[in-house]
């Protein structure tokens, strides 16, 4: 059945469920590090003493003084993926260290913020619990912005779907009681699929550098894809409690390599490069032709954001039919005016203020528009 509905989400989307929005991250990564007991004290620690040695600040300096994680990044990325050191004492193996450290802090982080939000069961959770409970399952699609498992967490324990289409060839899988090689998860044929494209990747996959296959987990198995990120070396020399729980997943087909990841982090220098990225970029193109509906929720398409935007932009105008289009946002009301303004500008006079434009987020009317 052809998806008439094709969601768009970005963080904003996400701070339903209780996720900072990227602007917040920092602030969220830091927020346990007077809690030595924590399971991530070490790697907040590792980032403190990275930040001291590349950014000149205290190693217990506040959110508010860290560099902004673009910067954090791209700088990281612009040394270690061209072999040079970053300062004397960051060489690239160790760059690459610390890149896997804060992916791994921040798939932590992004799942204690989940959980939190869904014991407290806020406002903004009720709204996302009543946009997916009415959510037309066999229409809809999304192409996520995001790393997270929002979409996929909250539409298994609403309505009961754990079956998703990542249109990238990821291939479900499990991690077993025992071993360390990964298990491919039956799931029954005559199950509903929705599909959800990642198009910067995902805290619940997992990928083989060898034979380039990937693996897709369950949403709620986060935390076990993150300790991935670290080898049991490295685990050592950070002082993790369970130094052995780290890397251990071997790949299904080639069982002595272990799995890792691949994320677009915040880098200026995204590195889309990848297999499950072309197949997942096709795959949105596909989508975004065929859906009747374009729904933006929590994205202010930003100008970082040019190969996607440019996308938009290309399959809009090849179309016989323009999409509709309905914008979903939230904020300050300048934050919401610089977001109109964003969509109207890009997308021409289809966007209108008083029409398809709902800035109070998923509010009872904007979820009306973007469901019907």
């Amino acid at each position: 059945m052809q998806c008439t509905h094709v969601y768009i989400v970005g963080a904003g989307f996400s701070m339903h469920a209780g996720l900072p929005l990227q602007a917040a991250f920092t602030e969220a990564l830091l927020a346990p590090r007077a809690e030595a007991s924590h399971p991530m004290h070490p790697l907040i620690a590792h980032l403190g003493q990275f930040v001291h040695d590349a950014f000149d600040h205290n190693e217990s300096a506040k959110a508010k003084h860290w560099p902004n994680l673009e910067d954090v990044f791209t700088n990281i990325d612009l040394a270690a993926n061209t072999g040079h050191h970053l300062g004397a004492t960051h060489a690239p193996s160790k760059l690459r260290m610390t890149r896997r450290v804060l992916l791994a802090r921040m798939m932590y982080m992004l799942n204690e913020r989940y959980i939190e939000a869904e014991n407290n069961k806020g406002d903004d959770w009720k709204k996302l619990d009543r946009f997916f409970k009415d959510l037309d399952i066999d229409r809809s699609a999304f192409i996520s912005m995001n790393w997270d498992t929002v979409i996929e967490r909250r539409v298994t324990e609403r309505r009961k779907l754990n079956n998703f289409d990542y249109c990238c060839g990821a291939v479900a899988a499990q991690f077993r009681g025992n071993g360390n090689v990964i298990s491919e998860r039956v799931l029954a044929e005559d199950s509903k699929v929705m599909p959800v494209v990642k198009i910067h990747g995902s805290v619940n996959w997992l990928y083989c550098d060898n034979c380039r296959d990937l693996y897709w987990f369950p949403p709620d198995d986060a935390i076990r894809v993150a300790m991935q990120l670290i080898t049991p070396q490295e685990a050592k020399k950070l002082k993790l409690e369970d130094p052995e729980d780290c890397a251990r997943w071997r790949c299904l087909n080639c069982t002595t390599v272990p799995l890792t990841t691949r994320i677009a982090t915040f880098s200026f220098l995204k590195a889309l490069d990848f297999p499950m990225f072309e197949r997942s970029w096709l795959s949105a193109e596909r989508l975004l032709r065929s859906a009747n509906k374009w729904v933006f929720v929590g994205y202010s398409l930003p100008a970082a954001d040019y190969e996607f935007k440019h996308l938009l932009k290309r399959v809009q105008l090849s179309r016989n039919k323009p999409p509709e289009f309905v914008v979903v946002t939230g904020g300050t009301e300048a934050d919401c005016d610089n977001t109109y303004l964003n969509y109207q500008r890009f997308f021409g006079r289809d966007i209108k203020k008083d029409d398809n434009f709902f800035p109070d987020g998923l509010s009872d009317r904007a979820i009306e528009a973007a469901l019907e």
